[in-house]
């Protein structure tokens, strides 16, 4: 009995700390996902010939060092007007790893789509 209440004790607990670790680490890393589409939608290229893109070649060298500078990593995808960036990051559990549960991987996908107007 007293084990049960022991280890129900550790999981709320680590519910708790590890899950707000969780939510803090999407939080940020959704807002570097955000700014690092934004400075790959800034490379614009072509607007005055009538036929504005984002240079692919400096969206993707700018992405790359804003999230490093950062210290996450991420995949991109640039085309025509429109700058993706998919970050990753693991989270470890620190008290669930008691019971088991190692680490979450947190994705973020985020899209700026320049846009005239």
């Amino acid at each position: 009995m007293m084990v049960c209440l022991v280890m129900a004790t550790i999981s709320l607990a680590g519910l708790a700390y590890d899950g707000g670790r969780v939510v803090s680490a999407y939080m940020e890393i959704s807002d570097a996902a955000q700014n690092t589409a934004r400075l790959g939608g800034q490379q614009l290229v072509g607007i005055r010939d009538g036929h504005p893109h984002i240079d692919e070649d400096l969206a993707t060298s700018a992405m790359r060092a804003y999230l490093v500078a950062r210290g996450l990593v991420g995949k991109f995808d640039v085309q025509g007007t429109k700058a993706t960036v998919e970050v990753f990051q693991k989270v470890p559990m620190r008290i669930l790893g008691i019971v088991g549960i190692g680490e979450r991987t947190i994705r973020v996908i985020r899209t700026a789509d320049v846009v005239d107007g």
